[in-house]
């Protein structure tokens, strides 16, 4: 029975990183690597083959067992290439067995060392064995049957078995199905190693069983960490050792989140709020739950968050959170309880009042300490007079302790009275013709001793005319000429201490 090796070329990009390899070695006798495709394929070796066809392994006509390698079918002035490359741990000979069925003389079997063409055979050869002396080091073998531009002889092909190589430098090298896993999952360890290796010894840090001496073993982490891993093997000579700190990461479910921190009574119109949360060890992300869902949304997935308000939400709201990763989501934390308000504040109706009606203080606004606004208003006055004829909004606002605003409206009807005191026929009062196309007399006969102002309003209540300071204890007469304006109803008001009369006037024209 023959003795085989697995020889298997790994370029691992992390071993360049991380590898430290250190090989012990001795120039005792190794042993021979022997290729002889018993395998039924090309797999034990990392061969490669091309041409204008590929190499493959055949069970026709064999030099040993039941397998050889057959060069590609190929036509004239075409060739095709068996080749692999080796790394020889002393210097020996490489050898190998050979037959070629060709046209003699000009389709060849040709045999390369580094691109260097050390033999060639033509013709009809018989299965023979030849060898050639390899130097340390590593060296490209390669096989190429080539074709001339005509003719074709015999089976017009070459064939090789049974190669025996120099004994080969060996390497460390592994790989696993996975590197980050977690608690209570395993990893499948898969020898990578280069060479005749016949031994292997691994130490798990972390892992469970801690070594062992398989191949390609199975092991198992049970508490989170980073753990290395090694690989001594041997080929009963020499031995080389692969280390890779922090191979394995192991991870756990997170830990129950704390409770989450940030204002607890808010204001409604103070907008958004942020919250945040202590980190936790291995969470990738956060995962934050405001209750009820109508209260609003949740910006943000760390550890610092913020609260989108729902406009109209106003009452209790709870928020918690909890850290989750690969390996699964940990706990709710206990709620923050959050209430978010606005205060309670409201306004007694209004009654109407006439527009001639002298300003008043504001109430009804609760609770007290508010501020008033709206048209007329000043200080919490309304004066009828600037508010003007019509319905006007009274804005009563209250800001609390807290610093928390919120309000309440009520409307309020300023109404022209135009039935108080328009008695065409007052003496006091007297207003001729009238109605009038806009030119007509007023004579004023007051008993008291006032002074008064005059004021002739428009139906949009604009000052048309006015006349200030009047003693009402003397006769007044004027002539007043309005015919400018378009024709409706006008009021005439007259105010003082003591007077306070309004007086319709009708233009026509």
């Amino acid at each position: 029975m023959k003795n085989r090796t697995i020889f298997t070329v790994f370029i691992i990009s992390f071993v360049l990183i991380f590898n430290t390899v250190t090989a012990q070695k001795s120039r005792e006798t190794k042993a021979l690597s022997i290729e002889d495709w018993e395998t039924g394929n090309m797999s034990q070796y990392n061969w490669e083959t091309g041409g204008n066809a590929d190499w493959f392994v055949t069970d026709q006509n064999p030099y040993e067992g039941i397998y050889c390698a057959q060069s590609g079918d190929i036509y004239d002035n075409q060739s095709t290439w068996l080749s692999l490359e080796y790394e020889v741990y002393s210097a020996e000979d490489i050898s190998f067995w050979l037959r070629v069925s060709s046209e003699g003389g000009w389709d060849y079997l040709k045999f390369y060392i580094d691109n260097n063409e050390i033999e060639t055979w033509s013709g009809e050869v018989s299965w023979q064995e030849v060898s050639f002396p390899v130097s340390v080091g590593i060296h490209t073998f390669k096989w190429e049957y080539d074709k001339d531009f005509s003719v074709s002889t015999g089976a017009d092909a070459a064939w090789i078995d049974y190669i025996i190589f120099p004994p080969m430098e060996i390497e460390a090298l592994f790989t696993s199905d996975t590197t980050v896993i977690c608690e209570g999952d395993q990893v499948e360890f898969y020898d990578m190693s280069i060479g005749p290796v016949t031994s292997w010894n691994w130490t798990f840090e972390g892992g469970s069983p801690a070594s062992s001496t398989m191949q390609n073993p199975t092991i198992m982490y049970f508490l989170e960490g980073d753990y290395g891993v090694l690989l001594e093997v041997s080929d009963g000579i020499e031995t080389s050792t692969l280390y890779m700190p922090e191979y394995i990461t192991v991870g756990s479910v997170p830990e129950t989140a704390s409770t989450p921190s940030g204002i607890t009574f808010l204001c409604a119109s103070w907008g958004n709020t942020s919250y945040n949360t202590t980190g936790l060890s291995g969470v990738t992300t956060y995962n934050w739950l405001l209750e009820p869902g109508d209260a609003g949304v949740i910006s943000g997935t760390g550890t610092n968050v913020t609260v989108v308000w729902e406009a109209n939400f106003l009452g209790v709201a709870t928020l918690k959170v909890r850290g989750e990763n690969y390996c699964g989501s940990g706990a709710y934390s206990d709620p923050l309880s959050i209430t978010r308000y606005l205060p309670d504040v409201t306004l007694e109706p209004f009654d109407d009042i006439c527009v001639f009606e002298p300003p008043f203080e504001l109430t009804g606004g609760l609770p007290e300490g508010g501020t008033y606004s709206g048209p007329g208003v000043s200080n919490g006055w309304f004066d009828p007079e600037e508010a003007g004829i019509g319905t006007h909004v009274i804005k009563y606002t209250y800001t609390d302790p807290n610093l928390c605003e919120n309000f309440a409206e009520e409307t309020i009807y300023v109404d022209p009275c135009t039935g108080i005191n328009d008695n065409m026929d007052d003496p006091n009062v007297m207003i001729f013709p009238n109605p009038n196309d806009g030119s007509f007399t007023l004579k004023l006969n007051l008993d008291n001793n006032d002074i008064v102002d005059l004021k002739i309003f428009n139906s949009l209540n604009e000052i048309v005319f006015e006349d200030n300071n009047i003693t009402t204890g003397q006769d007044y007469a004027k002539e007043i000429n309005l015919s400018r304006y378009a024709k409706g109803i006008y009021y005439l008001r007259i105010t003082g201490k003591e007077s306070n009369l309004v007086k319709k006037i009708i233009i026509q024209k």
